[in-house]
């Protein structure tokens, strides 16, 4: 993520995380390690939002519903504070980045209006619904430019595994 985001013009990036976790057996890890972030003076906002019981994907305890942990921050935030919490969570981490530099060699000028970059933990899709044992990458561009995003994955030594799609 360090590679692909220095890359990337950061002025005025914010970080969104959102982790999916049962009210009574994961939320309290975040509040414990981010609630200090509320309230005025803090670097960032916490919210926490409850599912409607058709968004969750299996049954669960009534007495642990899932909540979505939702942490807004700007700059990069805590990342690696971010992943410890999450553990096994499904969780999605992603980046709004003011653009991407522009690509002589393949004829592309800046992009400063699609920029993102999402990392999702413990899961393959960006929106951490398809539980896995991985953390995939996503990288967003403007839906035409599929080669910013060959070029982008390329250059921090990834390569780019599934169709484009589209993301946030």
């Amino acid at each position: 993520m360090d590679r692909l985001l220095a890359i990337a013009d950061l002025r005025d990036v914010f970080l969104r995380a959102c982790a999916r976790v049962g009210r009574v057996s994961g939320m309290p890890r975040y509040l414990d390690a981010f609630g200090h972030w509320t309230g005025a003076g803090g670097p960032g906002e916490m919210a926490v939002h409850a599912l409607s019981p058709l968004a969750e994907v299996a049954p669960r305890d009534p007495a642990d519903p899932l909540v979505d942990v939702v942490l807004h921050v700007n700059g990069l935030g805590p990342v690696a504070e971010l992943v410890r919490v999450a553990g096994s969570d499904p969780a999605c981490l992603t980046w709004n980045i003011w653009g991407w530099p522009e690509v002589p060699e393949l004829g592309l000028g800046p992009d400063v209006k699609h920029g993102y970059v999402g990392l999702t933990l413990n899961a393959t899709d960006l929106w951490g619904d398809q539980p896995a044992d991985v953390h995939t990458v996503f990288l967003h561009a403007r839906r035409h430019e599929p080669r910013r995003v060959e070029w982008l994955a390329g250059r921090v030594g990834l390569t780019v595994v599934g169709p484009g799609a589209m993301g946030i």
